[in-house]
């Protein structure tokens, strides 16, 4: 295995892009792409068929990452692969860790009384998101925020600004971050950013 695609919000998703990605000239969402050349390699039509999917509904508007299991193969191949902005390309192993929140935030939001940031109604910890800026006192209805980040009709939010902070968030990392992948997440300053480097 060289690449995987992950982030989909359940496995039926994830099944039904699969199945497309093996079976592009039966999927009714490729029907654009062209058949495999005689003298294209199988791999690089592969590639070309993802690149596609990616830029189709409703994949387009997942949070998705596409991760390339060998250095190599993402050296030569990583041109091949065309995502939108939102979805990161990365190059490395997967590394699995249970999620589960150990923080505070859900005690928090049983002993207080919290209101949403955007509607200022009551709000209870299942159905509330916070920012992934750990110093940013947003705490709103998931419903709220995806609204208040939707355009143009969309049904799923890719990215807004934090109406708290007015930091450009992306929708996947708020939902990544209420079931736990961020929990041991820093705020860095500029000038952290900057001896990385």
């Amino acid at each position: 295995m060289v690449l995987i695609v992950h982030g989909f919000p359940n496995s039926t998703s994830a099944l039904r892009f699969e199945w497309a990605w093996q079976h592009p000239q039966v999927s009714r969402r490729l029907k654009h792409v062209p058949k495999k050349k005689s003298r294209q390699k199988t791999f690089e039509y592969c590639l070309l068929v993802l690149s596609e999917m990616l830029k189709v509904g409703p994949w387009c508007r997942l949070p998705l990452t596409i991760r390339w299991l060998d250095y190599e193969f993402f050296e030569e191949y990583s041109r091949h692969v065309s995502a939108p902005m939102h979805m990161p390309i990365c190059c490395g192993k997967v590394i699995s860790q249970k999620i589960g929140k150990t923080n505070n935030e859900g005690q928090i939001l049983d002993e207080l009384t919290m209101f949403c940031s955007v509607c200022d109604s009551l709000l209870n910890e299942k159905e509330s998101i916070c920012c992934i800026k750990p110093s940013c006192l947003l705490v709103a209805h998931l419903i709220c925020l995806a609204k208040l980040f939707c355009q143009d009709n969309m049904i799923l939010p890719i990215e807004g600004t934090c109406p708290a902070c007015n930091t450009s968030v992306l929708w996947g990392d708020l939902i990544r971050k209420k079931i736990g992948c961020y929990e041991n997440l820093k705020e860095t300053s500029s000038s952290d950013n900057d001896s990385n480097f």
